[in-house]
């Protein structure tokens, strides 16, 4: 292969004599890659022409020369290498991975001073990983036709006809896994709740579920030692009450339960990250961790008010948005499902019943709009309603709202609440 200035010259030849191979690579094309200033302004005038009127007009190119003899020269050596056999595309690509190797040079570069200058940890870690994203990105947009789509389409109602239409991560809730299909992958799921109305131990259940049926799920606690998710975890499991454990008023055969409880978690693909840094950053770069190095499915985030990003002059409400759009944006990026928990506003303590809403979400701002499914954990005997309008108990029972849903809908399912486990269940069956 010749040099680079001969490359660019043969690239800018093949764009000017033939017009399909520019609109073929126009997404790859860039005046980046053209590292010769005179074969630079050639190429932006050449894809201004394109641009505007989708045809090739090298008139503006002369005009703005001041050496007119000098432009002729260039436009006519690059129309006389267009038939040199090389490929555009691979000419494109060519200079693409010189210019890349060229960016990741200045970034480390950049990132040595920022080291250098004991910048925080985390923001050099950010802004490494914001600019080897764009380094990174290649894309050659191509037009892909429906008749392309339609096999995935297909193959997908397939699975979920073998799948009998468990298409995502069972919650292991059977009245919730009918109605979602399961937590699908790129989802955010927003689980809202009063304070101690249940969110933990709910989103808790569905991790453990999940990781029972081998999907593997990490639990990032903000609020919750690693112990005390243990211990919730094992008195679930185990039928052991948990105030006992925390008293360590255990009896012998306990004892038994306990370990053999032990002995299944082992087993269950499940990590608790016990977060004593909140920044968001860090959050992020975290979870990348486990979706690189332990291949997780579903990411638990407890919860969404703990998590700090400062914006300077910004709310909090703007910030607790800026969040949740990140959470959302990175579900999509790693192929993952999200469940991230939120409080609600004091107000919703106040409203006869305590029935929560959207509007209840707490600094809401962007969380309705980002997240996929909104679902609230509801319990009426928490403020003292023992019977509902038809005078029914409705001690121990939770009502999961399901209160914005993209692809499923709203509507509301009912679980039972073993207060002393801090578990959710499953009603019995009629």
């Amino acid at each position: 292969m010749k040099d680079r200035n001969y490359i660019e010259m043969v690239l800018l030849g093949k764009l000017m004599t033939d017009k399909t191979i520019y609109f073929d690579n126009h997404s790859l094309l860039s005046a980046d890659l053209f590292e010769c200033e005179e074969n630079k302004r050639l190429f932006i005038i050449l894809d201004n022409s394109y641009q505007n009127t989708g045809k090739c007009d090298m008139t503006e190119f002369y005009n703005k020369s001041k050496d007119k003899y000098k432009a002729i020269k260039l436009a006519q050596d690059c129309s006389e290498r267009a038939y040199d056999p090389y490929l555009a595309g691979n000419l494109v690509l060519l200079l693409l991975e010189k210019n890349k190797i060229g960016q990741l040079q200045k970034l480390a570069h950049h990132i040595n001073n920022k080291v250098n200058d004991n910048d925080e940890l985390f923001t050099i870690i950010d802004y490494a990983e914001n600019e080897l994203q764009k380094i990174g990105n290649v894309s050659n947009d191509k037009l892909i036709h429906i008749s392309e789509q339609m096999p995935s389409m297909v193959k997908t109602i397939e699975n979920n006809v073998n799948n009998q239409g468990m298409t995502g991560i069972p919650s292991g809730f059977r009245d919730i896994d009918k109605f979602t299909s399961g937590w699908q992958k790129q989802d955010l799921v927003i689980i809202g709740g009063a304070s101690s109305m249940g969110k933990t131990s709910f989103a808790l259940n569905i991790a453990v579920n999940a990781a029972r049926r081998k999907y593997k799920c990490v639990v990032f606690s903000y609020e919750m030692s690693v112990n005390q998710m243990l211990m919730r975890m094992i008195s679930g499991d185990a039928d052991i009450d948990n105030k006992h454990m925390l008293k360590g008023a255990i009896y012998q055969d306990e004892w038994t339960k306990i370990h053999n409880s032990i002995a299944r978690f082992d087993k269950m693909p499940l990590y608790i990250d016990e977060c004593r840094n909140t920044s968001l950053k860090y959050l992020l770069n975290r979870i990348r961790q486990y979706v690189v190095t332990k291949q997780v499915d579903m990411v638990v985030v407890d919860y969404l008010q703990l998590i700090s990003y400062n914006l300077n002059g910004r709310s909090r409400e703007q910030e607790v948005s800026h969040v949740t759009r990140a959470l959302k944006n990175l579900a999509k990026e790693l192929d993952i499902t999200v469940l991230a928990l939120s409080q609600l506003s004091r107000n919703v303590s106040k409203r006869d019943g305590g029935r929560p809403t959207l509007a209840d979400l707490r600094e809401s701002g962007e969380i309705e709009q980002a997240a996929d499914t909104v679902m609230f954990v509801y319990r009426p005997e928490y403020y003292n309603i023992l019977t509902d309008e038809r005078g029914n108990s409705v001690q121990g029972l939770a009502e999961i709202i399901f209160a914005k849903g993209r692809n499923i809908g709203i509507g509301s399912k009912h679980l039972r609440f073993v207060d002393y486990l801090t578990k959710f269940e499953d009603l019995p069956t009629m």
